[in-house]
């Protein structure tokens, strides 16, 4: 399994047998995902003041993925998180609530990350590699202004994790897959060194995400390893490998009725449609991409081959200025190959990073989905249960000989159902609203970021251009003085 993206079972979420049971009279709220054009607000969680009242206890998380520079460890992953019924997570409905304008002018802190200085350590079976991770910010929240810790990959994944299942609806910025082989050659490690960048810098810029806790952990804990134990998922939390979740989930689909369910509403089925079609238009982008950095380094590695094809011809060659002329050729041909070499390394850099970042974005946005799934599964659940309550008080009061106590009993309890009813359904608008509010982020950061991608590579393919034309002026230049020698021979 490679990244954080785990495989989904599509196919086990397309039927809700339950799509057309009706509700018992009046004592059910309405169903948040028949709401296609309705999204009222969440409730004010703000204090009179507008100051935001303390974010909710979170669900502590399970692990998505696994880890691919290091040996396996005691948290194995979860294949698959649609396939676990958990409750949805409670939000701070203050922010979600806010258009994706206003979210903006929150004051958010000022960061300044960097990963650098990737250096191999370990013995040659438990060996990986370890980044420096330097921060500097102006958060009250962090004991210092200026932090550098050392992480290693799994470190970063487990920090993705942990914002994915604590911020429900919330798209993180994912990290880089993981790869079994050649994880330690100088070109892959610059490479993931730079996607693990981008990916913290987009972390601590995100409105929703740059004052989680499990951030400040992860930049700032001289004890990361002790500390991060105790923020795992709970001890009834199962971890299961890829088979038995599996297993899981398709006798759960048969188990519970409401593993399955149709998507209703016209905005998120259009914006599924919208995301497959982008991902498969960026996956073959990304095949031309790779075809083209591959014939810039097979380019650089023929002109190589013919300029030092250059050098035995001179010094076989008899006269003095051919020899100098098939010299400088081959001269040239030398350091056309490094020009090459270092367009292929621009063109990874700028558009074949941009390229994978947003193809694993478009699987963190179906996380997000995923979460609302999960809120909905909830709701469906207390519904029933609402419906089981409403009916045996219902039977006790028609009966006779009952003591009033089991009835009041019974419609406490009633109420209290009624009651995570409501707060189901708006758990499930919150989400639903939050990741409206993220796409729009989404589609705003993807044009500034390819605009940027593109207009870097235009750039340098210029500049590149620029260096092959004064080569070859500089062949005529160490060649001009020969060429009037040998005519100015001609003349005598």
């Amino acid at each position: 399994m490679d990244g954080a993206a785990s495989p989904k079972f599509d196919d086990a979420l397309e039927v809700n047998p339950f799509q057309d049971l009706p509700a018992s009279n009046d004592t059910f709220p309405q169903d948040p995902w028949q709401q296609q054009d309705s999204h009222p607000p969440p409730p004010d969680t703000t204090e009179t003041d507008g100051t935001p009242t303390d974010e909710p206890q979170r669900d502590l998380p399970v692990q998505l993925c696994q880890p691919d520079d290091e040996q396996p460890s005691e948290e194995q992953p979860l294949e698959d998180v649609s396939a676990f019924d958990q409750p949805a997570v409670s939000l701070a409905s203050d922010i979600a609530d806010e258009p994706s304008e206003i979210v903006e002018q929150y004051q958010r802190p000022y960061f300044e990350v960097s990963v650098e200085d990737p250096q191999k350590v370990g013995d040659a079976i438990n060996a990986h590699i370890v980044y420096k991770v330097k921060t500097k910010t102006d958060s009250p929240a962090f004991r210092s202004s200026e932090m550098v810790v050392a992480r290693r990959y799994r470190d970063f994944l487990w920090l993705y994790n942990q914002l994915t299942f604590g911020n429900p609806g919330v798209i993180v910025p994912p990290v880089p897959e993981k790869h079994a082989l050649g994880r330690f050659q100088d070109e892959f490690v610059e490479s993931r060194r730079i996607a693990l960048e981008r990916c913290l810098r987009k972390i601590v810029t995100h409105p929703m995400l740059h004052g989680d806790p499990d951030l400040k952990v992860f930049l700032e804990s001289e004890s990361f390893n002790s500390e991060k134990r105790t923020k795992r998922t709970e001890p009834d939390m199962p971890k299961l490998g890829f088979m038995r979740s599996f297993s899981e989930t398709l006798s759960n689909a048969g188990a519970n009725p409401f593993a399955k369910f149709i998507e209703t509403d016209d905005w998120f089925i259009t914006k599924k449609t919208q995301l497959d079609t982008l991902e498969a238009q960026l996956k073959a982008l990304m095949k031309s991409v790779e075809a083209l950095v591959k014939q810039r380094k097979e380019l650089g590695a023929a002109s190589f081959e013919f300029g030092e094809s250059m050098f035995p011809l001179a010094s076989a060659e008899l006269n003095r200025n051919l020899s100098v002329h098939l010299t400088v050729l081959g001269n040239i041909q030398k350091e056309l190959k490094e020009l090459h070499e270092e367009q292929a390394r621009f063109d990874i850099l700028t558009l074949e990073h941009t390229i994978d970042e947003y193809i694993r974005i478009i699987g963190s946005i179906r996380l997000s989905f995923n979460a609302r799934t999960r809120a909905y599964q909830a709701y469906q659940q207390t519904e029933l249960e609402l419906q089981k309550k409403v009916t045996a008080h219902d039977k006790l009061k028609s009966q006779q000989k009952i003591k009033p106590e089991k009835v009041t009993i019974a419609a406490q309890e009633m109420e209290e159902v009624k009651q995570r009813l409501v707060d189901a359904q708006q758990e499930v608008e919150d989400i639903s609203k939050l990741i409206r509010n993220e796409l729009d982020r989404f589609d705003q950061e993807k044009v500034e970021d390819f605009r940027a991608s593109v207009e870097a590579f235009l750039q340098h393919m210029i500049d590149h251009q620029k260096k092959v034309i004064a080569l070859w002026e500089s062949y005529f230049e160490q060649t001009e003085t020969l060429d009037q020698d040998s005519d100015g021979g001609d003349k005598d």
